[in-house]
Order: C-alpha cells, then sequence, then structure tokens
C-alpha cells in the first residue's frame, strides 16, 4: 500500500481516534461529526484491507495492526508538527514540561545561564505532571520533558539526569521550638509536611515512609500530617515555621545553603524515584544543545550536594 493512496486526513483521524478510544471523543476534538469520524474510519480500513478497531458495546480495541500504525503514525505527526513549528519561528523555540515543583526549585534559577550564552533559542516553560508520551507531545508541541518517577515507562527516549535522596528538614525557629526532635528523640508535637504525589500514583506518605524506614523505624507509627499536593507547596510551609518536609535534595539544597532550612540530622536516604529526562529520539541541534548544558548544570550541582550531604 503506498502512502499517496490514504488521505492525511483519515491518518490523523485515525490517530486521535486511537488515542481516545472513541469516535465521539475523537470527533470532538477535531471538532467534526461522529459519523464524519466512523466513515474515515471504515474508508480507511477499506483501502488498507484490514481492520484497525475492534467495536466492543461502549468502546473500541486497537487490533494488532492497528496499534502498530498508531505507534509509527504518532512519532511520524510529531516530527512533522515539530518541524515545522521550527521554521515557522525566526528564533529557534524550545518547548519544556517539567515538574512544578523542579522547575521552580532547580531549573528556573539556572535558566538564565543557558540563554546567555543562547540568546537565538527561546524557552518556553510550562510546569506540569501528568504523564508524557509520543501523542501527549505531539498534541501540546513539547520539545523536551523532565519528570520524577522510578519506573519510567514510556514510549519516549528515557536517559537519568540525577539520582535523589530524601532529607527531613524545618528551620532554625522550628527546631528551637522542637528541642527533643532535633536530638532525635521524639516526634512529638511535631507536625509532618508531606508532599502526597511526588509521582503519579505514588503510596501515601511514600517518601516520609521510605526515609524512617531506611534511618528512624520506630517512627514509622506517627506518619501523619499535612498533605500538599506540590512538594515546593510542603517546603514553602516549612520555610514559615508549619512543621518538617521531607525534603528532596535538588528542591532544598539553596534553601540549607542559604541557612534559611536544616538537614537536621544529616541522613540522607535513597529516594525510589529519579529525575529523568523524555524526548523523541530524533532531536533538532536545539535539543542537544539544551541536553548538552542541562547534563552539565546536573554534573555541577550533583558534585556539590554530595559534598554538602556527604553521599
Amino acid at each position: 500500500m503506498r502512502l499517496d493512496m490514504i488521505s492525511l486526513d483519515a491518518l490523523r483521524t485515525f490517530e486521535v481516534s486511537a488515542h481516545e478510544l472513541s469516535f465521539t471523543k475523537a470527533a470532538l476534538h477535531l471538532n467534526i461529526t461522529q459519523s464524519a469520524v466512523s466513515q474515515q474510519i471504515r474508508m480507511l480500513e477499506s483501502r488498507l484491507g484490514y481492520p484497525l478497531f475492534i467495536r466492543l458495546a461502549r468502546s473500541l480495541v486497537l487490533t494488532e495492526k492497528g496499534k502498530i500504525l498508531f505507534e509509527s503514525i504518532s512519532k511520524s505527526f510529531y516530527e512533522i508538527n515539530r518541524t515545522l513549528n521550527y521554521l515557522d519561528e525566526p528564533n529557534t523555540q524550545l518547548q519544556i514540561n517539567c515538574l512544578p515543583s523542579f522547575a521552580l526549585q532547580w531549573l528556573m534559577p539556572r535558566l538564565s545561564t543557558f540563554y546567555l550564552n543562547q540568546t537565538n533559542i527561546l524557552i518556553k516553560l510550562k510546569a506540569e505532571f501528568q504523564e508524557l508520551n509520543h501523542y501527549q507531545m505531539q498534541t501540546d508541541n513539547i520539545d523536551l520533558g523532565i519528570r520524577f518517577d522510578p519506573d519510567g515507562q514510556t514510549d519516549l527516549h528515557t536517559e537519568i539526569l540525577m539520582d535523589e535522596y530524601l532529607i527531613p528538614v524545618a528551620t532554625p525557629q522550628y527546631l528551637k521550638q522542637h528541642p527533643l526532635f532535633a536530638a532525635g528523640h521524639s516526634l512529638e508535637n511535631v507536625t509532618l509536611l508531606h508532599d502526597s504525589m511526588p509521582w503519579i500514583d505514588a503510596p501515601q506518605y511514600i517518601e516520609w515512609r521510605t526515609w524512617m524506614e531506611n534511618a528512624k523505624p520506630e517512627w514509622l507509627t506517627d506518619l501523619g500530617g499535612i498533605e500538599f499536593n506540590l512538594s515546593s507547596l510542603a517546603i514553602s510551609a516549612a520555610l514559615n515555621h508549619q512543621g518538617v518536609a521531607i525534603g528532596r535534595t535538588a528542591l532544598v539544597y539553596d534553601d540549607i545553603m542559604n541557612g534559611n532550612l536544616v538537614n537536621v540530622f544529616n541522613l540522607p536516604v535513597r529516594s525510589r524515584a529519579s529525575y529523568k529526562i523524555l524526548y523523541a529520539e530524533e532531536q533538532h541541534a536545539v535539543i542537544h544543545t539544551f541536553l548538552k548544558w542541562l547534563k552539565e548544570e546536573s554534573a555541577i550541582y550533583c558534585k556539590n550536594r554530595n559534598v554538602c550531604f556527604d553521599l
């Protein structure tokens, strides 16, 4: 089957339908009728000579050939879309999709050093933490993603940017008010501050639990506290003397060095998750340039971190 015998619109309709697994949702996304979606899919299947979907009573399931075609055209549309955006801009744009807390506490303070040396590259940084795949990156014009998770199950190319360690942090004022905790004796009257979702579907209290299992197992019965949906909010609460946060070193390093927070016990515990870079395997030169800078910054930070926390 030659490509020039297949409508580009039909392939796009198939891609959206395969992602949504619903002709109705695909029609809303494409701003056409549901019957138009169904007709395009039927014509495409007729032209190809094999079914792409198994039609169930209330849902769609991709056939094996449908899965293969979906993966291929998702990558192709992503590359076409990225190339068109690249050619359309007077300066090169780089769309980065990053975890909110990592963007705020680690990446954003360092970005100016990149821009000063690469003034022709316009950085667009968007803070989100949903899962990323080829389809999502194509739809949102994302060039590069940064995520924090233990698994990294995705259809994108994945590289580990850096590992992470967990440490309890609090202000000097809070520790002065809770001397038994500061001495490692008791959690009495201490408020633990949690990131409720360090990664998608993370177990409750996972970061404090991981640290206690390795450093203070006798405290595991006192895991309650206040939960926030962002680590940066838990850190902000700690900075406002509201309790003790379980800090990822990348997010609290600057505040510790500035004296705003204290590394209470100097007992870092390796996190189950690490920071990962996600991107399509085919890259423009601008992504190579940014990745080189990002890895250099990460190496400098990790060297300083390891000295600071005796790793």
